[in-house]
């Protein structure tokens, strides 16, 4: 009996070392760009236009699971004009954009190329995920993307868990978010950030009831002692970077 309650104990504890540490390479790449403030406008027209088509292409193919392009609302020279989020069927396919790359940096063509100043690529995983029920029109959809540095990574799963899911649900709950993403960059060291957040917000009504409901939400969670640990000392754990709001480019058809 106590042979088989810790062999069960041992199964527990190499699945949750399982989900902690993800095995095999990242299948996500997130690309982020830059553009003069006069390009903003032909650049976003060429992202809707070439770029969403190219990358539709490459999920028919079945080289992606899924993509999306978001566009910074507001110009800025803090963080970026344009970030593409690449979904990969698997690792090996990751080496399709690799190709992509060495003629087309950032999968941009001498067009867009044209338009970009600058070109960031980050490898990363998606440990957290997740939509509501009914997560209401894309195309009214607010972006909100937060990028964090962090100490400890297995600290900072373990924070996410107990602190940041329980209140992410109840924004959905609440019915201000359409869904997230929080992704893990796999290879931090001497990069922008540790992990990036992704909160789709259902539309600009909705992400000005933010701070009200991340209030309220938290008043139901403040007598929960585990949540309340981690929140009494999530300043020691991660440091925030500057946020941006972004809209998801939707197909730009041809005339």
């Amino acid at each position: 009996m106590k042979l088989t309650v810790i062999l069960a104990a041992l199964l527990v504890s190499l699945s949750a070392v399982a989900q902690e540490a993800p095995g095999g390479g990242p299948t996500r790449i997130l690309v982020t760009y830059r553009c003069e403030p006069a390009s903003r406008p032909a650049f976003r027209s060429y992202l809707q236009k070439d770029l969403l088509r190219r990358l539709d292409q490459l999920k028919s193919a079945g080289i992606l699971s899924g993509y999306q392009i978001l566009f910074n609302s507001f110009t800025t020279t803090m963080t970026w004009d344009a970030m593409a989020v690449l979904h990969f069927a698997d690792y090996a396919q990751t080496q399709r954009w690799k190709d992509i790359e060495r003629t087309q940096p950032g999968g941009l063509d001498e067009k867009g190329l044209q338009l970009a100043k600058s070109i960031d690529t980050y490898s990363a995983d998606l440990p957290w995920e997740g939509q509501a029920d009914e997560p209401g029109n894309a195309a009214q959809g607010v972006y909100y993307v937060i990028p964090y540095e962090y100490s400890n990574a297995e600290q900072y799963r373990k924070y996410v868990d107990a602190y940041v899911i329980p209140q992410v649900k109840g924004w959905m709950k609440e019915g201000v978010l359409a869904g997230y993403q929080i992704y893990m960059n796999r290879y931090q060291v001497g990069r922008p950030w540790d992990s990036l957040f992704v909160y789709h917000y259902r539309d600009l009504q909705s992400f000005g009831r933010r701070d009200e409901t991340v209030a309220k939400v938290r008043l139901t969670l403040v007598n929960d002692p585990e949540w309340k640990r981690w929140s009494d000392i999530k300043q020691t754990l991660r440091t925030e970077s500057e946020n941006t709001i972004a809209e998801a480019l939707q197909p730009k058809r041809s005339p």
